[in-house]
């Protein structure tokens, strides 16, 4: 039995070299395998003797004994692992890693003999700096020396000994001719293999555009019906208050970029008005603009509304399947509205989407990439929704790339006159400007004072009732009960003030009339003769200090005007004549 020895410089290349004369030759030849790193004899006795490498040789070939034959093997690619290289897209820098810097270029050198030369490959071995230009390693089988700063290392495995020295090495050991045919089939296998393997991406990639196909011609059948256009713009944004307008100049700036924007307001502050207004200001202006609301939509439909369905997905789905929203939405913007009222379940399938931007539709697993620009919207303090455990941490972090926080309208209430015109106008009362003012004269003190719980869409909602109930001028009384409290408060406060007016009034002539007969008056005894409590008299007396009507004096001094009697009495009428004197 032929004995043959093969030399190798790592462990690994050695094991898997011999490994593949063992499934070439079998059990009827001796193979011992070394490598320099660890079980190298002294002398190497054989019959002959095959190095992997030429670095394996330099580094080792004093070993052999006298008069061994040997060869340098040619090396080849693992062609069962190539197509992973394909997967990486062109101009992708990458390290092809190798136990030494010779192999490293050898293996480069294979690579682009093969036309596999759509990468920028750099050589790396053991012992060289970290050049740190890329985030993707190739290597043949030598993970162990991949630096720590590469994100993805792609192996390839150990590369095979070449055909060419095999035939060699046979010939040279006189077992050619017995091993011919065997080792022929042996690659004719291979070939076939890679043949079927090439026919099943082929019989894919047809099913694929069958897909596609199919995939078109829902889209011209779902896009017919839907609007997918956004119609408004930053112009169509009503109102100068500096909230609003704040909030207006960062959404232009937003709309220059294709980050995630998240706008975070009360209901009816427009936030799909301001959404709108950022996709036609953006370079997607001429894509759809596709709104989703998650309140509006049950939980068991979500997946196929969003992302789509193929034939057979579901009981009752389509035989031509169905695109989802996120498909319609390519190369324009998604709105998701209400993102607060998604369920835990959905979020996970939002975020891959929004870290892989990709979609699968619903009974499919072939990856659909989307380009969108996503606009997301809540009601909600998502932060709140994080502590108890109803909104992800993660997705919140990945939504919220562009805060956007739009004014109540309770905070921008100066511009309730402005937005009552454009809402007249567009019920058929379109005003000029004295007839609008004259219009809200009597009920813009109570918008002023109401809270607008419903914001603009409350607003909105108010002047379309005005205008049909109201023949003309609207009345306080004329408004919804929803304004009862707020107009009742507003007449009590009016009332305490003309009760407070009145009584500083009498509190000055009770002064007025004792200054008369050269007497003061302190608070025990305006209290006695007003009939009202003293403490109330204390914060009458600080009123009438602040406005300079009365000077308190301590002791016996009492209260003291500081205008003449007379003044007082004169300009209430001739109070003196009607009172008796103290």
């Amino acid at each position: 039995m032929k004995h043959i020895a093969l030399i190798a410089l790592g462990e690994k290349t050695s094991y898997f070299c011999r490994d593949q004369l063992h499934r070439l030759l079998g059990n009827r030849i001796n193979i011992s395998n070394y490598y320099t790193e660890g079980n190298l004899p002294q002398r190497i006795k054989a019959d002959f003797a095959i190095f992997t490498s030429r670095l394996a040789y330099q580094k080792t070939h004093t070993h052999l004994s006298d008069g061994l034959p040997y060869m340098i093997s040619r090396r080849s690619i693992n062609y069962h692992e190539v197509d992973k290289l394909f997967e990486l897209p062109a101009g992708t820098n990458v390290l092809l890693v190798n136990d030494c810097i010779q192999s490293a270029n050898d293996t480069i050198s294979l690579l682009q003999t093969l036309g596999i030369d759509h990468l920028n490959y750099y050589a790396y071995a053991p012992g060289m700096d970290d050049p740190k230009m890329a985030k993707v390693a190739v290597t043949p089988g030598e993970s162990r020396f991949v630096p720590p700063s590469i994100e993805k290392i792609v192996d390839i495995k150990t590369r095979l000994l070449d055909i060419t020295s095999l035939v060699e090495m046979l010939s040279r050991i006189g077992l050619l001719t017995y091993y011919a045919d065997f080792l022929s089939a042996q690659y004719v296998r291979d070939i076939i293999q890679l043949i079927d393997k090439n026919q099943r991406y082929k019989n894919r990639a047809a099913q694929l555009e069958q897909e596609l196909c199919r995939l078109e011609a829902s889209r011209s059948q779902k896009t017919s019906d839907v609007n997918l256009q956004a119609v408004y713009h930053f112009d169509d944004i009503i109102g100068s208050a500096p909230a609003l307008q704040s909030a207006i100049h960062i959404a232009k700036r937003f709309a220059d970029s294709d980050s995630t924007v998240l706008i975070q307001a009360q209901s009816g502050t427009g936030k799909e008005l301001m959404a709108q207004s950022i996709h036609n200001a953006s370079e997607r202006a001429d894509g759809p603009f596709v709104a989703v609301n998650f309140a509006a939509i049950t939980e068991t439909l979500l997946d196929s509304e969003l992302f789509g369905y193929v034939e057979g997905a579901f009981t009752g789905a389509s035989r031509h399947g169905s695109i989802g929203l996120f498909e319609q939405a390519n190369h324009g913007t998604i709105f998701l509205d209400e993102i607060g009222d998604a369920s835990l379940s959905f979020q996970v399938k939002l975020l891959r989407v929004l870290q892989e931007r990709e979609i699968r539709r619903v009974g499919s697993t072939v990856p659909i990439h989307i380009d969108v620009r996503i606009i997301a919207a809540t009601n909600q303090d998502l932060k709140v929704l994080i502590r108890q455990g109803r909104f992800r941490e993660d997705l919140y972090y990945r939504l919220n790339v562009l805060p956007l926080t739009l004014p109540p309208l309770a905070e921008r209430k100066e511009d309730i006159p402005v937005l009552v015109a454009a809402f007249l106008k567009s019920f058929f009362l379109d005003m000029g400007a004295s007839e609008m003012r004259d219009w809200i004269k009597e009920i813009l003190p109570v918008f002023h004072q109401y809270s607008w719980p419903g914001n603009i869409r409350e607003l909105q909602n108010v002047v379309e009732y005005l205008a049909n109930v109201c023949d003309g001028r609207p009345r306080p009384d004329d408004l919804p009960s929803s304004f009862t409290a707020t107009i009742a408060s507003m007449r009590n406060r009016q009332g305490g003030e003309t009760a407070g007016e009145n009584l500083k009034k009498a509190v000055l002539q009770e002064l007025a009339i004792a200054a008369r007969i050269g007497k003061h008056l302190g608070r025990r005894s305006l209290a006695r003769n007003l009939d009202v409590p003293e403490s109330q008299i204390r914060h009458i007396c600080q009123d009438l200090v602040k406005e300079g009507e009365i000077t308190l004096k301590s002791g016996r001094g009492g209260i003291q005007l500081r205008r003449n009697w007379s003044e007082i009495l004169d300009s209430r009428g001739d109070i003196a004549r009607n009172q008796p004197l103290l």
